[in-house]
């Protein structure tokens, strides 16, 4: 049996207004979706180390049969 995903939008505290500054990621939990943009954008040297770091995370979509969110994700 697969594992629920989930969608997350997450906005980098010091990226806004580039093109890393909110991401969308396909993960189980938001700390997994935060752990793959933050090794993007540390494997890319994107902005400095504090500009990385999560300011806000959203859950958009689960792939659940009911998700708490309103919105269906289909993978």
């Amino acid at each position: 049996m697969n594992p629920d995903m989930r969608l997350y939008k997450i906005i980098c505290r010091g990226l806004s207004g580039t093109d890393y500054g909110t991401a969308y990621a396909v993960a189980e939990d938001p700390e997994q979706a935060y752990r793959k943009v933050r090794r993007f954008l540390d494997e890319h040297t994107v902005g400095f180390p504090e500009d990385r770091e999560m300011k806000t995370i959203e859950l958009l979509a689960d792939s659940s049969d009911s998700p708490d969110c309103g919105v269906k994700l289909y993978v």
